[in-house]
Formats: structure tokens, C-alpha cells, sequence
């Protein structure tokens, strides 16, 4: 790959955040101002409180931790208004993914591939892409799979991302045996917890957020949800779904229920890819593949899933067309088009079509809503199919994917 960024893909780049930022700042109208001004208004206001020296108390939409605070504080630094601020900074995290992309690719080899796939596919989210704060923790997350095969820096980077939204720890996953795993996942750990001792120490109510995320509910976007939305827009189900915890919840027959086999659905994810773990022989390519099944394993089995969720995965899924040369060697290539076209499903659904599933529960944007999920569950089976048969052969390990092992420097 050549030393410059793509020309092409830099055009792309710049035409489509151009015109996301119109349509987040409503000079392109799209959706109401509310889908893109509400939750950064609210950063505002808990940067408010932030920079007064205290986390926000008594606050149940507050449900991140110590390090969420940087990327809400950060727009401060800039001359213009908080929501014009913020979306610049989130531009910046979004070319600075980019960015990273282009220079992982130069360095393991890898072709254009992963480069458009965030072009274009993170840009089918729409105006949501800018108007939250998760772009910030997907550069952290893109740089701990992309700026450094090192286990210690890896780790460290992870331990922030944690800090900042939890889901970065899914990275850890496919880290190998041995000095690997106890240096990634020690440094981890030892960065967070200073991180988030460092904020317990110098500011108040800096864990107020577990309590916040353990009374969450079933939000109506969840997989878990997605039979209670379809039964309601068919008139079989007489639940109705109610703005609490800062989400749109599903509330009625059977709820209750479901909540509980969601909390135990990540902690079986978590045994599969235990086992997949000690059975399989991954090389350091492999890492990477591993990320991306961890991610969506997360992702699906949550109770929780807004719309901006699709950011983490879109940024993974490019680490992955990356990092393997036209595809090459990795069978989480269809697994990331399907990612692609649930982000499309996505962009589709909020703000279009959030009326329908949120609030009245009408059958279009409820059918899009179940299609978007569907797919997203096919591509986390299909991801993690293909990566246990991908990595427990010995033909694997110690052949054909060794041309991708990722430099150790």
C-alpha cells in the first residue's frame, strides 16, 4: 500500500462529514432537532457539573464511567458553542480512526478495504455518528487493536477505553497464552482501576454509574426486545414501552422474564469463547477476528442497545478488512458486510423510523428494527462459527495464516 492516504478515500471522507455535520446542525433538515441535540445537551450539562468538580449525582441517564468525563469536557476547549464544539471533537476522533486504519494497513500490508469500510459504512449511521460521545471510545478502541501489537501498550489502551465505556474490554479475548495475556490483560486492569481510583479520590459520586446500569431495564432496540416490538405491532402483546433510565424500555407480560435471560446470556457468550480460548491455537493475526466475535457477543446480548452501539462494531469490523489483505486468511469477511448492513439498518431506523418501534409501535419501522437484530445475531453465530473452525487445526497454527502474524514492534 502506497505511503499516502487514498486520495479517493479521503474525498469520500470529507463529502460525507460534511454532510453529516449539516445534517446534525440541522442545516440539511433531518429527522427533528431533538434525534442529534438531546444527549449532547446533556453532556453539557454533566460537563457542567464535571468541571465544577463532582459527578453527576442522583442521575440515573449517568451510567459511565470516571473517564466518560473527558470526552464531554473536552469541547470546552474550543471557542464556539458546546454542540458545534463536540461535533468537531467527534470529527477529529472520526478522522483520527481513519487515519490509524490507513497506517495499520501500510504497515502489515493490508489493501483499501477496511479504509472504505469506515468511510462508507460509519457514515450509514448518518447523523448519529456525531452527535455521541462513542466515536471517541472506538478511536481508543481502533488504536488499541491497530497502533501497536504490543501486549503491555495494548492493554494499556484497553484499560482506558474501559474507563471510558466498559466495552472495550472484549478486546482482551483473543489475546494468546502465556507473557501475552498476563501483560494485556495486568496492564488493562492496572489502568482502569488507577484511572478510576484517581476520579473516585479527587471527585464525588464517580461510581454512582454501577448503580445506574444495574437498575436498566429491557431497552425496546434490544435483541432480547425484538419479540415483545414484533408481538405489539401485531396486537398479540399488550405491554407498551416507557422513557426510564434515559432509554426507550420495554414494559408488560413476560418483560421481567426476558431481562433475566439476557443477564445470563453475555455470561454464556463469555464460557463459549472461554472454551474456543483454551481449545484454539490463534496466531497474532487472529487477534483481531477474535475482537470482532467478542464485540458482537456484547453487543447482542445485552439489554441495552442504542443505535450508536454500531460504531464500535463498524470501527472493529474495519480493523478487521484491514488487517487481512483482500480478505484473505480471515473468515470474518461476510461477517463484517453483515455488520455493514446492519449499520445501514441502523442509520435507517433512527431517526426515520424510531416513532414507529419507540413510541406507537407500528409495523414498518418495527419490521426494520427486527431485521436490523436478526442480522446482527446471524453475524455474531456466523463470526464465532468461523472463528472456532478457523483456529483449531494445527494446519492453522502454524501455516497459512502466519503470513498475516502482525509485527510484534
Amino acid at each position: 500500500m502506497r505511503n499516502s492516504l487514498p486520495w479517493r478515500v479521503l474525498t469520500a471522507w470529507v463529502v460525507t462529514r460534511a454532510v453529516l455535520l449539516l445534517a446534525v446542525t440541522q442545516v440539511i433538515p433531518v429527522g427533528h432537532a431533538g434525534h442529534f441535540e438531546n444527549d449532547v445537551a446533556l453532556y453539557r450539562d454533566w460537563s457542567q457539573a464535571l468541571l465544577a468538580g463532582h459527578f453527576p449525582a442522583g442521575d440515573d441517564k449517568w451510567q459511565y464511567p470516571p473517564l466518560a468525563a473527558l470526552p464531554m469536557v473536552v469541547p470546552h476547549l474550543l471557542p464556539w458553542t458546546y454542540h458545534l464544539d463536540f461535533y468537531l471533537v467527534a470529527l477529529l476522533c472520526d478522522l483520527g480512526i481513519l487515519l490509524l486504519l490507513w497506517r495499520f494497513a501500510h504497515r502489515v500490508g493490508g489493501g483499501r478495504t477496511g479504509l472504505w469500510a469506515w468511510t462508507v459504512g460509519a457514515a450509514l449511521l448518518g447523523p448519529l455518528l456525531l452527535s455521541r460521545y462513542d466515536l471517541s471510545v472506538t478511536l481508543v478502541a481502533v488504536m488499541a487493536l491497530a497502533a501497536s501489537a504490543d501486549p503491555v501498550i495494548r492493554g494499556m489502551l484497553i484499560g482506558v477505553g474501559l474507563a471510558v465505556k466498559v466495552w472495550p474490554v472484549a478486546l482482551l479475548v483473543g489475546l494468546r497464552r502465556g507473557r501475552e495475556v498476563v501483560a494485556g490483560a495486568g496492564s488493562a486492569l492496572a489502568v482502569a482501576a488507577v484511572g478510576c481510583g484517581v476520579a473516585v479520590l479527587l471527585m464525588p459520586n464517580a461510581l454512582d454509574f454501577l448503580a445506574a446500569q444495574e437498575d436498566r431495564g429491557l431497552q425496546i432496540e434490544s435483541p432480547a426486545a425484538t419479540p415483545f416490538a414484533l408481538a405489539r405491532a401485531l396486537g398479540w402483546w399488550d405491554g407498551y414501552t416507557n422513557y426510564q433510565h434515559g432509554a426507550m424500555e420495554a414494559v408488560g407480560p413476560g418483560v421481567a422474564t426476558a431481562e433475566q435471560l439476557a443477564l445470563f446470556a453475555t455470561p454464556a457468550a463469555l464460557v463459549l469463547l472461554a472454551v474456543w480460548w483454551v481449545r484454539a491455537r490463534p496466531d497474532a493475526a487472529t487477534y483481531y477476528d477474535a475482537a470482532l466475535t467478542a464485540v458482537l457477543f456484547l453487543v447482542v446480548t445485552s439489554r441495552v442497545l442504542s443505535p450508536q452501539y454500531m460504531t464500535w462494531v463498524a470501527g472493529v469490523a474495519a480493523v478487521v478488512l484491514t488487517v487481512r489483505p483482500g480478505g484473505r486468511g480471515t473468515g470474518q469477511r461476510p461477517v463484517a458486510w453483515l455488520v455493514l448492513f446492519a449499520t445501514l439498518l441502523t442509520g435507517i431506523m433512527y431517526p426515520w423510523l424510531e416513532q414507529d418501534y419507540s413510541w406507537t409501535g407500528d409495523l414498518p419501522g418495527t419490521l426494520v428494527l427486527a431485521a436490523r437484530n436478526l442480522v446482527l445475531v446471524v453475524a455474531a453465530i456466523v463470526s464465532f462459527v468461523r472463528l472456532w473452525r478457523g483456529t483449531g487445526h494445527s494446519r492453522w497454527a502454524s501455516g497459512s495464516l502466519r503470513r498475516y502474524a502482525v509485527p510484534t514492534a
